[in-house]
């Protein structure tokens, strides 16, 4: 749901909007499917609506190319949010999310 125009901003700028909910972490018995292997990097849009919902996401690029697909971002968990205080009015937004993964050894 949104209940005004969706805005664009900066990662920094994100807990100035909406703020994860605490969730309770879990142990992994093993790796995520959506999780590719190797190391990469990667960068996803996401646009939150008023309700503090994740509804989509949507691959920028990787490196390797290649290394993570649209797939793979739709089957990421979706988080949730809160609004912030300063954000009154629940305004929607789509931000921009970057992540790493490093070889381990």
């Amino acid at each position: 749901m949104f209940n005004t125009k969706v805005i664009t901003i900066e990662n920094s700028q994100l807990n100035q909007y909406w703020l994860l909910e605490q969730i309770k972490p879990v142990m992994l018995n093993k790796r995520p499917d959506w999780l590719p292997r190797g190391a990469g990097k990667g960068e996803y849009y996401i646009t939150i609506d008023s309700n503090g919902n994740e509804v989509s996401k949507e691959l920028i690029g990787s490196q390797p190319e290649g290394w993570m697909t649209q797939a793979l971002v739709n089957k990421m968990p979706k988080q949730q949010y809160e609004p912030a205080a300063s954000n009154i009015k629940r305004v929607p937004v789509k931000v921009k999310m970057d992540f790493e993964v490093k070889r381990m050894n």
